[in-house]
């Protein structure tokens, strides 16, 4: 669920940014933009998980025997 949120999610931001930014596009590096992309998908998914929560008493997204999210 989780990887599957990443990989449209970005695919969606991706197309929205470089339609929007391009000049900020072209001049940003590899390492920039994998950054800005893993910033801008965490601060996403952040209220997508409170409603997921608050309309369907989902407590966690993804659980492991290590860590909960």
């Amino acid at each position: 669920m989780v990887g599957g949120f990443f990989a449209i999610g970005g695919l969606v931001v991706h197309a929205f940014f470089r339609r929007n930014n391009p000049k900020d596009y072209k001049r940003m590096s590899l390492l920039q933009y994998s950054i800005l992309m893993a910033f801008l998908l965490t601060m996403f998914g952040l209220p997508i998980k409170m409603m997921l929560r608050l309309l369907f008493h989902i407590k966690y997204v993804w659980i492991t025997p290590w860590f909960n999210v």
